[in-house]
This record gives structure tokens, sequence and C-alpha cells, in this order.
């Protein structure tokens, strides 16, 4: 829906990416295209999907697919027992090792949190609709 030019607030600057699917500006302000904003939202669920993984039928328990949590996780894990008793392998594994448990849950974290955004996005359109439609009534 465009916005209505009742003589209130003037529409925020904002710079919108260029050929963002569903937003563009009118020169109005940002024009909100919601159907295409639920399509961008439903891509990124999926990918975030193929991001934690599964294990395949084919395929061992430990593998999940490339980039997922468990693959991360699984070849991610090297640390000084790995890499033998040479020190500088010995402090490459310690080094690998420090980095595997910040990252490890750091990439989780981070697939959540872009999951609580879709979820956001998706109710601020629908209380956007449900707001439009009440007092439309």
């Amino acid at each position: 829906m465009r916005p209505v030019d009742d003589g209130g607030s003037p529409v925020p600057e904002l710079e919108l990416a260029k050929d963002f699917p569903g937003i563009e500006d009118d020169g109005r302000g940002p024009y909100v295209d919601h159907t295409e904003v639920r399509k961008v939202v439903s891509r990124l669920r999926e990918q975030l999907g193929a991001l934690r993984g599964n294990a395949p039928a084919n395929m061992s328990a430990t593998w999940s697919g490339p980039g997922t949590i468990g693959e991360v996780s699984g070849l991610g894990n090297v640390g000084p027992a790995e890499t033998g008793s040479w020190e500088v392998a010995s402090s490459f594994g310690y080094n690998t090792e420090q980095a595997y448990k910040v990252f490890g849950g750091s990439y989780g974290q981070l697939i959540d949190y872009v999951e609580k955004w879709a979820d956001a996005v998706e109710r601020a359109i629908a209380n956007y609709e449900k707001g439009h439609a009440d007092s439309s009534a």
C-alpha cells in the first residue's frame, strides 16, 4: 500500500538498496510490496534451513552438507591433539581450537537471529495489514 499524503510528518530519509525485491522508492518515500517481501523472507528461510542442515539417508550422521552447523562443528574441531607435538603445529592447533569454540556457537546464534528477524518482518507486515483493515472497516 502506498502512503497517503495527509500533511503529517515527512517520510524519514532512507537509502534503499538498489533493486531490493519488494521495496522501491516512488519519490514520496519507500513503498513496500508485502507479497514480494514475504517471498524474500520465504527464500531466506529456505537458505537458513540449508545452513542448519540434516543428515541425508545416504550420508553419515555427522555430515550434513556444505556450510552447515554440523559440518563446521565436525571439520572445525581441530586442536593440538590433531596437529601433533611440533611446536608450530601445536600452536596452530591451539589457535584453531579457540577459534572453533568462539565461531561454533556464534554461527548457530547468527542463524537464530536471522530467523527471529524474519519472524519480526512477517509479524510487522501482518500487524500493518490488520491495522489497515481494521481502520478501513
